[in-house]
């Protein structure tokens, strides 16, 4: 903390405590405190985006491949019933 690094002495501190009082006190705290619980969730956050590409990415691979397996089937399923299609009219 830059407040905390400007007091080098107890001197400091006591004139501190003496100008500013009590407030001062509370305001370094919750200034610390919060320092603190945004440190905690920055690094919950990155923990976060680690497992979702670590879950994510294979879940995103391997749909596209089944995807692509799939137009597949489907595009020869559409051939097939093409020519059958077209061998029941021959026959009539």
């Amino acid at each position: 903390m830059e407040l905390l690094g400007l007091i080098n002495t107890l001197g400091d501190l006591t004139w501190l405590l003496q100008t500013f009082g009590p407030l001062l006190v509370a305001v370094v705290f919750f200034i610390w405190r919060d320092a603190r619980r945004e440190d905690r969730l920055c690094q919950r956050i990155n923990q976060l985006e680690a497992e979702q590409r670590d879950i994510i990415m294979p879940l995103v691979k391997e749909s596209t491949a089944v995807i692509v397996r799939n137009t597949t089937v489907m595009e020869q399923n559409f051939k097939i019933m093409e020519r059958l299609e077209h061998a029941l009219n021959n026959s009539r």
